[in-house]
């Protein structure tokens, strides 16, 4: 291993691992606020932040997926079953919480089938996660009838979760931020954290330790269940309505912004704070592209670019790395 010189410069993985992402989210907000007057306004950053509660929730559930050396494709089907399945429990039995309490209970079981059948069948998580999000999508759909679901008699009580406030602070952002602190908690703290780099940073040397890496994984993906249910709850709250169609694509901006946040795609490397900013780098994007009504076909164009740069960007400093 080479050892840097006193007055070396930083090679790029490291510049980028400390400060490439930060500093692409700066240039991002001058270049937001240079097209559109309206994206520093109170109204349009509150806009923002309600979507990245969102995008966060599930790209929490992806860090750890990711850092497993997995990938789960099935979140934003996920995400739409469990708000439905939440708003029809709350239409027939009158109760918020059963509502609640039913849809995590879905999104710990798609999480726990997308787990057992990757570590137990050795199937590409791709794969298994590609059916289960087809399957969750098929459900939803059956379930509604593929309309919106109203939740006008009970909607000021579950209309809190996604729109009310506690003090002057949003709900979902008080949800979030309790998510970030368990997040940065578990991986940081527990013992599981460490499990979950070793066995995606090396999973024959995690098994050669004593690390049970089937558990470690299959936790991951339950967790990444639970959150997908958690965001569904949210969304479906701020849009007062169980929409069948919700979630389309947003397991990609969730992978995309663990990526650009600087967590591998080959598991073992990543962190919250990284995340974190990455979750706001999407918003903030897709915010100005709203703002500059860009067509959104080519809102799309830009998010494939944006998840093609950042993944050869992470080849970019595992090779560097390895040649320090």
């Amino acid at each position: 291993m080479r050892v840097k010189k006193k007055g070396e410069k930083l090679n790029f993985a490291e510049f980028y691992s400390k400060y490439g992402i930060a500093l692409i989210l700066i240039v991002l907000v001058v270049v937001a606020s240079l097209l559109s007057p309206a994206f520093l306004t109170a109204k349009n950053l509150i806009n923002v932040i309600r979507q990245v509660v969102v995008t966060m929730l599930v790209a929490c559930g992806a860090q750890y997926v990711l850092l497993a050396g997995h990938v789960d494709l099935s979140p934003g089907a996920v995400l739409a079953f469990c708000g439905c399945t939440c708003t029809l429990v709350m239409i027939k039995t009158g109760s918020v919480a059963l509502g609640i309490v039913v849809a995590l209970a879905m999104g710990l079981l798609f999480g726990l089938l997308n787990g057992i059948l990757t570590t137990v069948f050795n199937v590409p998580s791709f794969i298994i996660t590609l059916a289960t999000q087809q399957a969750a999508r098929g459900f939803c759909l059956l379930l509604t009838g593929g309309t919106a679901i109203s939740v006008a008699a009970i909607s000021d009580q579950f209309s809190w979760i996604g729109q009310g406030y506690i003090g002057f602070v949003p709900t979902p952002v008080i949800i979030m931020l309790i998510i970030v602190i368990i997040s940065w908690f578990i991986l940081n703290k527990l013992p599981y954290g460490r499990y979950l780099y070793a066995t995606g940073g090396n999973l024959s040397a995690a098994r050669a330790s004593g690390i049970n890496t089937k558990s470690t994984i299959v936790k991951a993906f339950v967790f990444q269940g639970l959150l997908a249910a958690l965001a569904g709850i949210v969304l479906m709250s701020r849009m007062n309505s169980g929409q069948p169609a919700a979630g389309d694509g947003m397991e990609f901006d969730a992978i995309t912004a663990v990526i650009v946040g600087g967590t591998s795609m080959s598991g073992g490397v990543g962190n919250i704070y990284g995340t974190i900013i990455g979750a706001v780098f999407i918003g903030v994007l897709n915010n100005i592209m709203n703002l500059a009504n860009v067509n959104a076909y080519w809102q799309q164009i830009v998010q494939g670019l944006v998840i093609a740069i950042a993944v050869i960007i992470d080849a970019r400093v595992r090779s560097s790395k390895k040649s320090v």
